[in-house]
């Protein structure tokens, strides 16, 4: 019985083997009847032969052109993964049979890009990717791809950008608010001022005197941390509402096969955060002066306040980039008259101390004339005095 099965095994191989080898001589025809191809064309034209038209201007549309490519790199793909198989001791016959199913399909749909009768290749492509979702399969990190290839090709549009939503909620949810708590514990950490104890004796006098506790540094960074993480949060969810609520305007046609709605979903609330973040500070830092938090009627009220307009004006600015905008022209209009008074000081200054350069240079040549002139009359003395000696 034993032996029966090793027989049977042995037959299993060698069909295994003998489909591998006929399949990778049909890709090479494959290969070798485009190459074919193109060079009839190419030699009817040096010719002079007659040719259809038709068929030099399907050959020259780009959308053929660039699906005979794709094929031909599936078909590349095939015959490396072939190749991979028949390296393997043991083959699996199935498999084998799968493939020889596969390069079957590829083939088809190659000659029917090659006969030229029609530029709809629907037909086409939809084998190519039956055939890519088998490769990629058989990959490592293989259902991943697979996964985003299928939701970019088939997907809906809106769908899409909920996709897209989806994958950046980590981020959104879970960094964010934990890189600003490091942030601001680093902070407190960098700050912490180590004072030496009071005198117990001290103590009840100093009690006496405070009126009301004062924050801690922990507490401020806690209030400052909840208000920043507000206003991040509130542009987030600014830009989320915005998003779902111009999901039609995303049509079918112009976003089919495309990858850009995942990519608006997934960094469309990640701007937003960036900009509630930005306005808060912008805001805090009271760089516009025509936006300020309200006052409250009551101190105990000023924290609820100030969280409320925080929130308020953050979903604002996530939900409609134009109030983003115009914060951000104004925060440069208040920068750049600063900054064209302060060139304007530096320059007035460089000019001041180019004349002070100017005048001590005109004084080191009067200085260097009069040294001059002081020679001379030194030499013409010396002169006089030697003529007065000798007679």
């Amino acid at each position: 019985m034993f032996n029966m099965f090793d027989l049977f095994d042995k037959e299993n191989q060698d069909q295994c083997r003998n489909i591998l080898n006929s399949l990778q001589k049909d890709i090479n025809e494959l290969l070798q009847k485009v190459d074919d191809k193109f060079n009839e064309i190419v030699v009817s034209l040096s010719q002079g032969n007659n040719i259809k038209l038709a068929d030099i201007n399907y050959l020259n549309n780009s959308e053929i052109q660039e699906e005979l490519a794709k094929q031909i790199a599936l078909l590349q793909r095939l015959f490396e993964y072939i190749a991979k198989i028949q390296k393997k001791k043991r083959k699996n016959l199935a498999e084998c049979v799968i493939l020889q199913s596969k390069v079957n399909s590829a083939k088809v749909a190659l000659s029917f890009l090659l006969i030229g009768k029609t530029r709809k290749i629907i037909f086409a492509k939809n084998i190519r990717y039956s055939i890519e979702y088998y490769l990629n399969r058989r990959s490592s990190w293989g259902f991943i791809n697979n996964f985003f290839q299928q939701a970019v090709r088939e997907w809906s549009a809106p769908t899409k950008v909920l996709l897209g939503l989806a994958m950046a909620l980590p981020i959104y949810t879970i960094a964010v608010p934990g890189s600003l708590f490091v942030a601001g514990l680093l902070t407190i950490a960098t700050h912490v001022d180590f004072k030496t104890p009071l005198p117990s004796s001290n103590v009840p006098q100093i009690q006496n005197r405070v009126e009301k506790p004062q924050p801690t540094e922990t507490q401020l960074f806690f209030q400052r941390y909840t208000m920043v993480l507000v206003s991040a949060l509130a542009g987030t969810f600014g830009s989320i509402i915005s998003i779902l609520l111009r999901l039609k305007q995303y049509r079918e046609s112009a976003y089919k096969g495309l990858a850009a709605p995942i990519l608006v979903g997934f960094a469309k609330p990640l701007i937003g955060t960036a900009f509630g973040i930005l306005v808060f500070t912008i805001i805090s830092s009271n760089i516009i002066s025509t936006i300020q938090v309200p006052k409250a009627s009551q101190e105990a009220d000023k924290t609820d306040i100030e969280y409320y307009f925080f929130f308020s004006i953050a979903f604002v600015v996530g939900f409609s980039e134009r109030l983003a905008d115009d914060i951000i022209q104004r925060a440069e209009s208040t920068f750049l008259p600063e900054t064209a008074n302060k060139l304007k000081e530096a320059g007035e200054e460089f000019q001041s101390s180019a004349k002070d350069i100017h005048a001590a240079g005109e004084e080191f040549q009067s200085s260097a004339k009069d040294i001059q002139l002081a020679a001379e009359d030194l030499k013409q003395t010396a002169a006089n005095e030697s003529s007065q000696t000798n007679k």
